[in-house]
């Protein structure tokens, strides 16, 4: 299990990853139009029902 660990191959592959999923997750927050779908999620805690 050691020598997996110690692979950079592994390790650029998790790099490559990471990058990809933060780039997602960024353009995701940062599209146009976002600031109303997360405006909306910010009012439910102030809902009465």
């Amino acid at each position: 299990m050691k020598e997996i660990f110690a692979s950079a191959e592994v390790g650029l592959i998790g790099l490559a990853i990471f990058i990809t999923l933060f780039s997602v997750v960024l353009f995701w927050v940062l599209k146009p139009g976002a600031k109303e779908h997360f405006k909306k999620f910010g009012e439910i805690p102030l809902k009465d029902e």
